[in-house]
């Protein structure tokens, strides 16, 4: 009987031992995929360079280019830091981005569409779950080239605010990895931005803490 108890006693502190506090500290970095919805149209695209020889083009607006509100998928990566009450997150989205015809006669292409941000707030435990709500605040970098027979088109970017609440989920099966999705809502820009991510996050956090008898 006695070498029962000791037997579940220590079947007991192994399981603590490997578990894991959805709660606990820990940093890691997260991979995962986006889907973001929002209107570059407002957005101002300054000239980089025109066709060789040529003067830089005006200025334009993204509804000039032919923006509206438009859905995107992309890829998201970042670093993540979650304290016992709190969480701060650096990270950027990738987008895939298609050909546009707008107002003007050429067509554009996004060479690249990219939104960095940073997000903090704070944690709360529901079961082994932890549920997350906080501000994110960043930029979005959009640079678009005349689509033609030549590489020579025009060439445009702009940036622009993001400010979003965001709320969220967390689920850590284990010390190493936490997996999540959250959704987020910029209020104040004029890229209204909505944004729905899943991701998947590797690193470290503290193991639970036993308690001895």
């Amino acid at each position: 009987m006695t070498a029962l108890v000791a037997t579940s006693l220590a079947s007991g502190e192994a399981h603590a031992q490997t578990g894991a506090d959805p709660l606990a500290t820990g940093i890691f970095a997260r991979a995962g995929f986006v889907l973001s919805s929002f209107d570059p149209g407002a957005m101002n695209f300054r000239p980089q360079r025109g066709p060789r020889g040529s003067a830089p083009p005006p200025g334009l607006t993204g509804k000039q280019l032919g923006f509206g509100e438009m859905a995107l998928a992309g890829f998201t990566a970042g670093i993540g830091f979650d304290a016992r009450w709190f969480y701060v997150r650096v990270g950027a989205d990738l987008y895939e981005f298609p050909t546009i015809r707008g107002e003007l006669a050429p067509a554009f292409r996004a060479r690249f569409t990219t939104l960095a941000w940073v997000s903090a707030g704070p944690r709360l435990r529901v079961g082994p779950v932890v549920l997350n709500a906080g501000v994110r605040f960043g930029a979005m970098f959009m640079n678009v080239t005349e689509v033609g027979p030549t590489r020579e088109g025009r060439e445009f970017s702009a940036v622009d605010g993001v400010f979003a609440l965001d709320v969220g989920a967390q689920w850590r099966p284990t010390r190493w990895l936490q997996l999540d999705a959250s959704v987020g809502q910029d209020f104040v820009t004029s890229l209204g931005a909505t944004t729905f991510s899943v991701g998947a996050s590797f690193g470290w956090s503290r193991g639970p803490t036993l308690t001895r008898r």
